[in-house]
């Protein structure tokens, strides 16, 4: 019984990356990372990384190598320094409109924010139309929550403490 279920999850852990649900794969290899291990919770921060962002340094000191082993984006969930803050970062996001795929890609962005000290955040791409027929802008964003799977979506625009633009489509 027991092989019969493991041969089972094999094969939808197959299935899942034939059929491009690579997010979920990054979704479940999620890591936790805590920056500086000798800070009190109180003076710390709790920011979810989406996919979408490569971080390459947080406050002039690279992070890559140990954030992202092998090079490969995943989801970061990072206990921080609260404070303000410099993240470095590449961007890629993939969005399929129907008939066509656009795949987006920015290098050495600049994200400055302020992290309280006690809260919880996702750094994440977002979308937002600017009408029937008209573009769509696409950034980063900061929601003032932690989303389990980071990506906060646009259902939760109204939770976006700030946002950078980076382009249209």
């Amino acid at each position: 019984m027991i092989k019969k279920h493991a041969v089972c999850a094999m094969v939808l852990c197959a299935a899942l990356t034939v059929f491009g649900c690579s997010s979920i794969a990054r979704q479940m290899s999620a890591k936790e990372i805590v920056y500086d291990e000798s800070l009190p919770p109180e003076q710390t921060a709790f920011v979810v990384f989406s996919d979408t962002i490569y971080v390459r340094e947080y406050n002039g000191i690279p992070v890559g190598e140990a954030w992202y082993p092998n090079g490969k984006l995943r989801i970061n969930k990072v206990t921080l320094p609260a404070g303000e803050t410099s993240i470095l970062f590449n961007f890629w996001m993939v969005i399929d409109r129907g008939r066509s795929i656009l795949n987006i890609k920015a290098d050495d962005i600049e994200l400055r924010f302020t992290f309280e000290a006690g809260k919880e955040y996702t750094v994440a791409a977002y979308t937002k139309s600017q009408g029937f027929f008209k573009d769509t802008e696409y950034g980063v964003a900061v929601w003032g929550y932690a989303s389990q799977t980071a990506t906060p979506g646009s259902a939760d625009e109204s939770k976006i403490l700030k946002s950078w633009k980076l382009g249209t489509f």
